[in-house]
């Protein structure tokens, strides 16, 4: 058995070429999604999770917290400091509880800097970290000298960013300035003690950041404040520091699951409102709360179970067609004395054998791809956070899956060629046909595989079961491939009458594309697969962000806000407050910016924002239904979404309004009416509502990137003469999130490229095979007088007819399961139905790129039919 099937590798080599090439590409596909998860998952780790990558558990306030705030209080409280350990040092196994608190700071620009600073005029904004008394829980790689020690109060280490635009090194001084941002007088004088690298984490990108010991921290809080740089007043300052989470290093040998439990119980006891968690679980619940549901979980887990699918079909497609090629050998075989065993036993390691190769290649391709992609990836603007990441079960699960495949695939045509006896094994086989045995049993098996998977699909999609849907949505395109021997043929030759006009060789093509409806349905099978598979994920990629684009102007509808408030903290007058609406407009990047005046409070006091209706509708995003068409008409006020009236009263000045209600889809957003509306209650441009600051809303350009974002906020605060801390919004989040969604679209999307390759390989496969079959058929059209050129031709046109059908029918396909996929995922989401966003253009390009592999696989086989004389054709056996 082992014998005889290594003799058949090697002696034709070149029949297992087809099958080794569908396997590499196979689990290529395969392995490469598994690796785009856990990139993911690194990526992820190093860009929101950076802060959390150095620590064993993380401790963050749970959902059901009823006031984050008092809760990361009190977390803090019970992780303590450096110097004086919380109680949850107390617990057993735990080496360090670390609560990063930060504060923010003016860090004095030196002289040789030129333009004004993002503070004030002389210093430029900086966020102060306290620092643990493990330096290993430090996510900031130390470049040059020595942390901080734990209880200095004149010592900062500084991100080697800052300290290079700021001509600063180990051992140099500068100032802090806590209190007013120009006062030099009153500033804290410390020495830079290290540099840093960079934090890694988005949220901090571009800003300059500053680590410090608790005494020092304390200190600035004190002189914020309004306590004295000495600390004298530190008793009447009310200082209550507060982290957003805590980090936990394991002792050496503890167990991080068991200490995750003690230290649980300890939050518990003490009524804390916390939970613990992996890093890697802090990342996707920080995403999740992001995003309001952990989507890169689900849509990568259904990209796993579809790479799965395709490897499977492409796999045993291929090799079911060499092993039915080869019946009449093992038939022959089987005569000469051959068991069943040993026939069906030799098939077996064969494909055993091509299984190992292949998937050792595959896997090894995929590993270069998905990592040479990356690496361009992390090179463009915004991407620097992308990593490449392999977890230790992807190469046992791509090599095991594709041995296990390719064995089950060998599995039915070696059994089909055992059943029967020799002699009836060496005749042709009847193809399936609506006419005969085989054809009824397979429309009946296949349609009710169609109907139960495509039931299954759609129940799974509107009720979010992803699950179900990608369970049925396997079970359905298993019954298309069964229906594919019946339906294909027909609708090629539908297809085959554009083929008229050809002559000779276009009825020819069309004739001979539908008489063998198998090998028709066989070389359109995995053009049928990677279409699907391409036109699915364009579809259900498109529509999720569409829908994600949707969500993120919905939460968030204004990119920036700035509060126009002076250096003092005084308000501007509304003079100035044009000036600097004009100023923020003309920034670079920023396509819009609107004026918003204090005009009125409502009834429980909030205050109300006049605006000119223009310049609000060209900054304000995410209105349901007619909300866009009504916002800033006179008689109506943007709200909040937490407002359920139709109307609200405003009162001004000198009298009140009743305005319609434009409820915003966000329930953070201030009350707006319109100075129309404004002027009528006494509020104009000479009189405002008493002590309220102006605002500017801004709304960017497009094409921004993440690295980007820290600038355009610095230069909008420049624009407007006011401190960065006056000057918030969603745009560091929402580009944070978009260029996450796109650097795992950039790399999927190249991933996509892999189905033409299965496409080209089904399709130059099969007609290989039936051009082979053909020999003394195409040899008699050419004794016939049929030329070189219009045989060529023929076969080209065959091939152009079975890939057109087979790209239309795949891009339907595609497009109807990528949106049952963008319902499954988003659905629950957004709450209610989601109507797929189509890239017709996109699908347009496939069709033409499916053609061009059909002809592009013509190639070889015409050129070999051409070759052959008509007397070497007709005498080849």
């Amino acid at each position: 058995m082992l014998k005889l099937a290594l003799s058949q590798l090697r002696d034709q080599p070149r029949r297992y070429i087809s099958v080794l090439l569908a396997i590499i590409v196979g689990v290529t596909f395969l392995a490469s999604a598994l690796m785009v998860g856990s990139s993911s998952n690194a990526s992820l780790r190093n860009s929101l999770g950076s802060t959390y990558s150095t620590s064993d558990l993380v401790v963050a306030a749970s959902d059901s917290a009823e006031d984050p705030w008092e809760t990361g209080q009190r977390m803090t409280a019970a992780a303590g400091t450096a110097s004086s350990p919380g109680l949850l040092s107390d617990v057993d196994g735990v080496q360090e509880a670390f609560a990063p608190v930060s504060t923010y700071v003016g860090l004095q620009r030196p002289g040789s800097l030129e333009g004004r600073g993002t503070a004030s005029e002389s210093a430029d904004f900086a966020a102060v970290t306290t620092l643990p008394q493990n330096p290993e829980l430090v996510p900031e790689q130390l470049l040059e000298g020595e942390l901080p020690a734990a209880d200095s109060a004149t010592e900062i280490a500084l991100d080697q960013a800052t300290a290079q635009k700021h001509g600063l090194t180990v051992g140099d001084t500068t100032f802090l300035l806590a209190g007013s941002p120009d006062d030099t007088e009153s500033g804290i004088r410390v020495s830079v003690s290290a540099l840093l690298e960079p934090s890694q984490d988005p949220m901090l990108a571009g800003s300059s950041q500053i680590r410090a010991a608790d005494p020092l921290i304390r200190q600035i809080e004190t002189v914020s404040r309004g306590g004295s740089e000495t600390g004298e007043d530190t008793e009447e300052i009310s200082y209550q520091p507060v982290a957003e989470y805590v980090l936990i290093a394991v002792e050496d040998g503890a167990d991080p699951a068991a200490v995750m439990t003690r230290v649980q119980s300890a939050l518990d006891r003490e009524g804390i409102a916390a939970t613990v968690k992996t890093p890697d679980e802090q990342v996707q619940a920080r995403v999740a709360q992001m995003a309001g549901s952990n989507i890169f979980v689900y849509v990568l887990a259904a990209f796993a179970a579809i790479a799965l699918l395709v490897t499977a079909l492409v796999i045993s497609n291929t090799f079911s067609v060499l092993v039915a090629q080869r019946s009449r050998d093992l038939a022959l075989q089987r005569a000469l004395g051959a068991s069943r065993n040993q026939i069906r036993g030799s098939v077996l390691v064969e494909a055993a054998v091509i299984g190992v190769v292949g998937s050792l290649i595959g896997f090894a391709l995929a590993a270069g791809i998905v990592a040479g992609l990356i690496a361009i990836g992390s090179a463009l603007p915004g991407f620097s956070f992308l990593t490449f990441g392999i977890d230790p079960g992807t190469v046992l699960i791509s090599v095991g899956v594709g041995v296990l495949l390719t064995v089950l695939a060998s599995l039915a045509p070696a059994a089909l060629a055992t059943r029967v006896s020799p002699l009836e094994a060496m005749r042709p086989r009847e193809d399936a046909a609506l006419g005969n045995r085989a054809g009824v049993v397979r429309l009946v098996v296949g349609g009710l595989t169609l109907l139960a998977g495509a039931a299954a699909l759609v129940w799974g999609s509107f009720t979010g079961n992803i699950l179900v849907a990608v369970a049925g949505g396997a079970v359905s395109f298993l019954g298309v491939l069964m229906l594919a021997v019946l339906f294909v043929p027909a609708a090629v030759k539908v297809a085959g009458v554009a083929a008229r006009p050809a002559g000779v060789p276009g009825v020819m093509a069309r004739l001979n594309a539908v008489r063998n409806p198998g090998r028709t349905a066989s070389t359109a099978a995995a053009l049928l697969i990677g279409t699907t598979l391409v036109a699915m994920m364009l579809t259900g990629g498109r529509t999720a962000q569409h829908q994600m684009d949707t969500m993120m102007a919905n939460e968030y509808p204004v990119d920036l806000q700035v509060t126009l408030v002076d250096e003092q903290y005084e308000t501007q007058s509304l003079v100035q407050a044009e000036q600097a609406r004009e100023r923020v407009a003309a920034v670079p990047d920023v396509a819009d910016a609107a004026l918003l005046s204090p005009a009125g409070t409502t009834e429980n006091g909030t205050t109300v924002l006049a605006a000119d209706p223009a310049q609000l509708r060209a900054v304000v995003a995410g209105l349901d239904g007619d909300g866009m068409q009504r916002l800033g008409r006179p008689g109506t006020i943007l709200v909040p979404a937490i407002v359920e009236t139709d109307t609200l009263t405003v009162n001004g000045p000198s009298g009140s309004v009743e305005l319609e209600t434009v409820r915003s889809t966000s329930g953070g957003i201030a009350p707006v009416m319109t100075v129309e509306d404004a002027a009528q209650i006494g509020s104009t441009a000479e009189r405002t509502a008493d002590g309220a600051p102006h605002e500017v809303w801004v709304k960017t350009g497009e094409g921004l990137t993440l690295d980007s974002a820290q600038d355009i906020t610095s230069q909008v605060t420049t624009a407007a003469e006011t401190s960065q801390g006056n000057v918030s919004g969603s745009l560091t989040l929402r580009l944070l999130y978009t260029s996450i969604i796109d650097g795992m679209l950039l790399v999927v999307t190249a991933l996509l490229a892999v189905s033409v390759l299965i496409a080209l390989i089904g399709v130059a496969n099969t007609l290989s095979l039936s051009a082979i079959e053909r020999t003394r058929e195409n040899s008699l059209l050419r004794a016939l007088g049929l030329t070189r050129k219009g045989l060529r031709g023929m076969l080209a046109l065959e091939a152009v007819l079975i890939a057109g059908v087979a790209a239309v029918l795949g891009c339907t396909l595609g497009t109807l399961y990528g949106w049952m996929g963008g319902q499954a995922v988003l659905g629950g989401i957004v709450g209610g139905t989601i109507w797929p966003t189509v890239p017709w253009w996109e699908l347009g390009v496939i069709v033409l790129v499916s053609v061009g592999a059909g002809l592009l696989a013509s190639v070889a086989p015409a050129r070999r039919a051409t070759r052959l004389s008509p007397v070497q054709g007709l005498a080849t056996a």
